[in-house]
This record gives C-alpha cells, structure tokens and sequence, in this order.
C-alpha cells in the first residue's frame, strides 16, 4: 500500500500561485452560478433570481458580455457552416456553364 502526502511548499512561493482547493471551491456542484438574476434599474443592483445574493453589476455585466460574444461567434460558424453546405447543393450546368441547385433534393 503507498501512502501519498502532499509536498510542503516552498516559503517564498510566487503570488500568483493559487491551490486546486481554491479552485474547486469556485465550482462547487452546490453552490449557486447566479444564472439568472434580477436587475434594480432604480437602485442600480444586480441580484441572484436563485439564491438572493448580491452581485456586482460590472462583474455580471462583463459575464454576459463574455456570452454574448460567445453566442455571436456561434452563430457565425453556424452561419459559414449552412453556407458551406449550400455550396455543395449546387453543381454546374452543362449547357450554360452557370452554378445551379441541384434538383431532386
């Protein structure tokens, strides 16, 4: 049987290195992602439509600009992708030497 135990770090360790602990407590299965969430326009608040939590409203701004971005870039693969198969429906005419759709499909 071996026994695993962790390795002390070094005393000066770098700033900028963070534990897995760290890490997988931002992820945890039960906590909240703050999904949807409701918008104070009056009192200029973000709030967790779940669990009640306040949040920043620069830092959920910013999130759904990250998603948006991200739907935008979706639908433009989407786009070029429906594009691309159009362009194999279509075949070119003998007679007029023209691109034309292919029938029957």
């Amino acid at each position: 049987m071996v026994t695993l135990s962790s390795l002390p770090l070094p005393a000066t360790s770098p700033a900028k290195v963070i534990t897995l602990n760290e890490v997988r407590s931002q992820y945890a299965p039960g906590r909240c992602q703050h999904r949807q969430i409701l918008v104070d326009e009056m009192l200029s608040e973000v709030e967790c439509a779940d669990c009640g939590a306040k949040l920043n409203p620069v830092a959920t701004l910013a999130r759904l600009s990250r998603e948006e971005s991200r739907y935008v870039q979706e639908a433009k693969r989407a786009r070029e992708a429906i594009d691309a198969l159009n362009k194999r429906v279509r075949c070119k005419c003998l007679h007029c030497g023209k691109m034309t759709p292919i029938l029957g499909r």
